[in-house]
């Protein structure tokens, strides 16, 4: 399937800069928010980088984008990731790592919000943010029919629920 990206607009900032407190924009982001810190149209579409903060127990669909590294750095919080079947614990002062075309998720598993700090390698994952807010609004139940669409725009894929809507695993019982 060939991929529709949208590409990145040219209107490059030049030089250095400073967001400040207050003046960036929250996107609601399936029950979450990520507040853009650096844009892909500040980087010519070369990354992104937002503070994520996700509500206790919860956490984004299990998915990948084969064209995109993701690093997470834990500001505040307990979470587990997923990436490619490995579970990786995370608190805060952690960094985790998921490469392009990984199959990944998180879920933050304490009792608190938890916030991270994002960077995506290329770029683009803002512009995506902001279209799915668009398909799935603060206050909706986010519609699957409504969201592949912005998922293929952006060449991401959606591969399954998040963590807290998995089946737990049974425990082996025991016997004596």
């Amino acid at each position: 399937m060939e991929k529709d990206f949208t590409p990145v607009p040219t209107d490059v900032r030049s030089g250095a800069f400073t967001v400040e407190r207050g003046n960036d924009r929250p996107i609601h982001v399936l029950g979450n928010e990520v507040i853009i810190k650096i844009s892909s149209r500040d980087t010519g579409g070369a990354f992104t980088v937002f503070e994520g903060h996700t509500r206790p127990l919860a956490g984004p669909p299990l998915h990948a984008h084969p064209d995109q590294d993701e690093w997470w750095y834990i500001l505040e919080g307990e979470f587990k990731f997923e990436v490619d079947g490995q579970e990786i614990s995370a608190g805060a002062g952690d960094t985790v790592f998921a490469p392009r075309g990984s199959r990944h998720t998180f879920q933050n598993i304490g009792t608190a919000p938890g916030r991270t700090l994002t960077t995506v390698v290329p770029g683009g994952v803002d512009l995506f943010f902001q279209e799915l807010e668009a398909a799935a609004p603060r206050g909706t139940v986010p519609d699957r029919a409504k969201m592949l669409p912005v998922f293929e725009k952006y060449g991401q894929e959606l591969l399954g629920p998040p963590l807290a809507s998995r089946p737990v695993k049974a425990a082996s019982s025991i016997t004596a």
